[in-house]
This record gives C-alpha cells, sequence and structure tokens, in this order.
C-alpha cells in the first residue's frame, strides 16, 4: 500500500510539472508575480506579513537580481491615485556570470485602521522589463 502511495504521489508531481510546463508555453514563458499577505484578516493592530514570489525567471537571469522593488499600499477609504508607494532601488552589484535571480521579496507591516487594504508589489530590471503582482487584500477588524 505505501508503494502504492508513493507511486501515486510522484505521479501527481510529474503530472503538476507536465502542466506547470504547458502553462509557461502559453504565457510565453513569461515572469509572474504572485502576493501573499500572513494573516489577511486580523483584529486591530494586524501585523502582516507580505511575501511576493516570482516564478518564470532563469536562475542565473541578472536583471532579477537585486530588482528594483515597489511596493504599493492602499488605505482603506482612499483611491489607487492616492496610494501610497515604499520605493527600492535597483542593488545587484555583481558581474553577470556571479548573478542569481531573487524569487522572494518580503515587507512587514502593522495596520491599525480598521479596513480593507490593497497591496501590489512591482519589480523592474535593470533593462526596463517590469512585473507586478495583482492586488491582494488584507482586512482589519475592529474590537468590540
Amino acid at each position: 500500500m505505501a508503494g502504492l502511495l508513493v507511486a501515486g504521489a510522484s505521479g501527481l508531481i510529474v503530472a503538476d510539472r507536465a502542466a506547470a510546463g504547458r502553462d509557461a508555453a502559453k504565457d510565453g514563458g513569461k515572469p509572474k508575480l504572485r502576493l501573499v499577505a500572513e494573516p489577511a484578516v486580523g483584529f486591530t493592530p494586524v501585523t502582516t506579513v507580505l511575501t511576493g514570489h516570482l516564478s518564470g525567471v532563469a536562475p542565473r537571469d541578472p536583471g532579477f537580481c537585486h530588482p528594483a522593488v515597489t511596493w504599493v499600499r492602499i488605505n482603506p477609504h482612499t483611491r489607487e491615485e492616492n496610494a501610497s508607494r515604499y520605493h527600492e532601488d535597483a542593488a545587484c552589484r555583481h558581474p553577470p556570470e556571479e548573478s542569481l535571480a531573487v524569487t522572494s521579496f518580503t515587507r512587514t507591516l502593522t495596520l491599525e485602521e480598521p479596513g480593507s487594504y490593497l497591496f501590489k508589489i512591482r519589480l523592474e530590471t535593470a533593462d526596463g522589463r517590469r512585473v507586478e503582482s495583482a492586488y491582494t487584500r488584507v482586512e482589519v477588524l475592529r474590537v468590540q
């Protein structure tokens, strides 16, 4: 039975890898950036960790070795054009042959005002390529 489970589990891994390959082929191998907030809901004050996960880049792509990062935050009752932005300039000083793509980006925030917050992350390489995530929501609830 254990051999069957292992064989079944490895079959799922192979199927997932094949599906991932098909998805990458559909998208033309474009980089993707996914943003996750943990926790995404909580009572005030909420300390949340935002993590951006980059996929679809070559491990040695010099453009993604410490790219410029912009975090976008839309507070409750605020419109997108009034969003606050926190920008970190590109910081790679490696020669191209020593470059390693950074694939994880984190930021920790404490949110004290109740309401819905929206967050997005944008990356820009030295050669002008841009990748951005969709918005992710953090809901801060009032303590009654």
